[in-house]
C-alpha cells in the first residue's frame, strides 16, 4: 500500500510538472495578454513591433505614448504617497521610476532589475522576459 501511494503522489506530481511545463511554453507562444496588467498601465499589447527570446518592443502612437506617460505619472504619485504613508507599498513587486524627464523604469523593489523601459522620445516600451 505505501508503493502505491507513494507512486500515486509521484504521478501526481509529473502531471502538475508537465501542466507548468505546457503552460509556460503556451504564455510565451500567444503572447503577452497579461503584460498591461502586470505594467499597471492600459496600452494596444496587440500592436507588438518586434520580439524575441528576451524582449518585447511595441513602437506607440502619439495618442498612445501620451496615455501611457499619464498612467505612470499617476503610479508615481501613488507610490511616493504609498512609501510615506501605509504599508500597502511592501505588497508591491515593482514600481515606476523616472530615469530622466522623457524615460520610465519598472523596476523590481528589492533587486532594482529592470522589467520594462517607456521612452516618450521615442514613443517605445520596451519588457524585458
Amino acid at each position: 500500500m505505501i508503493i502505491i501511494g507513494a507512486l500515486f503522489v509521484l504521478g501526481i506530481l509529473f502531471f502538475l510538472f508537465i501542466l507548468w511545463a505546457i503552460s509556460k511554453g503556451l504564455r510565451n507562444k500567444f503572447g503577452p495578454e497579461w503584460l498591461p496588467a502586470e505594467l499597471k498601465i492600459d496600452f494596444n499589447y496587440i500592436n507588438v513591433s518586434n520580439e524575441n527570446r528576451k524582449t518585447i518592443r511595441y513602437v506607440l502612437s502619439e495618442h498612445e505614448s501620451n496615455a501611457i506617460l499619464k498612467q505612470i505619472s499617476s503610479l508615481i504619485t501613488n507610490n511616493s504617497e504609498a512609501i510615506n504613508s501605509s504599508f500597502d507599498f511592501e505588497f508591491q513587486k515593482f514600481y515606476w521610476i523616472p530615469v530622466d524627464d522623457e524615460t520610465y523604469a519598472y523596476r523590481q523593489i528589492e533587486s532594482q532589475k529592470l522589467k520594462a523601459v517607456f521612452s516618450v522620445k521615442n514613443k517605445e516600451l520596451i519588457y524585458y522576459k
